[in-house]
């Protein structure tokens, strides 16, 4: 009987240390796969010359980082930190929006997130997972907190909402629970999820349903994946790639099936107060709220060069219609991808136009990798000039 368990007692330690040195090899080459894979994501970004995060951001300190990795699963953005030679790296930089869950995850406190980079300065607050800012109770969602993709805009309107509503004071009397500006992806979203939740809600947009997608240029797709709204579920299309006129003519069908009130033409003009008691001015009136959702675009309002005679008819800050330039000379200015699909949509040869890009850094450090495909592409065409490293300096009435 002791020989017997002796036996097993062998055999039990041996199969233990196999499956410890299994689990071991496996954990080493996962680790090796997952650094090459950091590798050639940080090398894609390098060649993209994408190097400049939109917002707030991690930065690591090398000398801190112990290189456990745990940064670099819990980002909800996904391949946004990847470990390379054992330290913790931000490899793809426009894809963060400031979460800050890596700042939280890392035990050796090697990471600090901050605003902006040596190239560019402060954009939005800090925002927590739910799209909080360090303001309490004051949200920002979709565009303007750096995420242009629908699909992003839409998940970030809803959860930023439900977080809103699961947190309400109720004994503050307000004008309505949530007070949301801006009825484009994330506001509708927001909209939907306040409805679903029976929570009271105030929509405002400067223009109306649809908010920036409406300065999109005509027929442009802008959804190529499905995004799930709130009460409606899965946004179903029956193509892939959808159109602006056909995503506004979806999302209508969408208010009017929910009940959606959205006003109009009317303008957010600013904010005070704290979390449970917000006064909200517009251009229309005074609202109170217990929690306030900033879900703007930044085409709306767009940022202009502060230059003499850019009032001028000749200048546009939006692309609505193209066929309304035609054998024209044309400078688009800016590398982003608003810019560089203006530039693709001017520069088709039915309209005969001579067109210009014009980018003030180096490379295009704001514009994902398909369209700069195209734009390179059709400069090998000799459709369009690309200029890097150039400001506008002076626009005069004929040139």
């Amino acid at each position: 009987m002791d020989k017997v368990l002796d036996w097993l007692s062998l055999h039990l330690s041996a199969i233990g240390l196999l499956l410890m040195f299994g689990i071991c090899w496996w954990g080493i080459r996962k680790r090796k796969k997952d650094q090459k894979r950091g590798e050639e994501l940080y090398q894609k970004t390098l060649k993209s010359g994408m190097t400049e995060p939109a917002t707030l951001h991690p930065e690591i300190n090398p000398a801190l980082c112990a290189g456990c990795g745990s940064c670099t699963v819990v980002c909800p953005e996904g391949e946004v930190l990847k470990l390379i030679g054992h330290k913790a790296v931000l490899v793809n930089p426009t894809k963060c929006v400031g979460h800050g869950e890596c700042e939280a995850a890392c035990p050796f406190g090697a990471i600090d997130l901050v605003f902006g980079t040596k190239k560019r300065g402060v954009d939005i607050p800090r925002l927590t997972a739910d799209f909080e800012t360090n303001v309490p109770g004051l949200y920002i969602a979709g565009e303007l907190g750096g995420m242009g993709l629908i699909r992003n805009a839409v998940k970030q309107g809803q959860q930023a909402a439900r977080h809103a509503i699961k947190n309400l004071k109720k004994k503050n009397k307000t004008d309505t629970d949530l007070f949301i500006v801006g009825a484009g992806p994330a506001g509708l979203a927001a909209c939907l999820a306040a409805i679903e939740n029976k929570s009271s809600y105030i929509c405002i947009d400067q223009n109306t349903l649809g908010g920036t997608v409406n300065n999109f240029p005509r027929q442009k797709v802008v959804m190529s994946h499905p995004a799930d709204l709130p009460i409606v579920g899965k946004m179903k299309f029956r193509k892939n790639k959808v159109s602006k006129e056909e995503l506004l003519a979806y999302w209508d069908s969408v208010r009017k099936k929910a009940g959606v009130k959205i006003q109009s033409e009317e303008k957010f003009e600013g904010l005070s107060g704290e979390d449970g008691f917000f006064k909200v001015k517009t251009s229309k009136g005074e609202y109170t709220a217990k929690k306030v959702i900033l879900c703007m675009g930044v085409r709306g309002s767009p940022r202009k060069l502060g230059l003499e005679n850019e009032d001028l008819p000749k200048v546009a800050y939006n692309l609505i219609d193209p066929e309304q330039y035609q054998n024209k000379h044309v400078a688009v200015v800016g590398g982003g991808n608003a810019g560089v699909e203006a530039a693709q949509y001017l520069a088709k040869p039915k309209y005969k136009n001579k067109v210009t890009l014009l980018v003030r850094g180096e490379a295009f450090d704001r514009c994902n990798e398909e369209n700069q495909n195209i734009i390179f592409d059709m400069e090998k065409k000799g459709l369009v000039t690309i200029r890097f490293n150039t400001v506008v300096k002076e626009i005069h009435e004929k040139h």
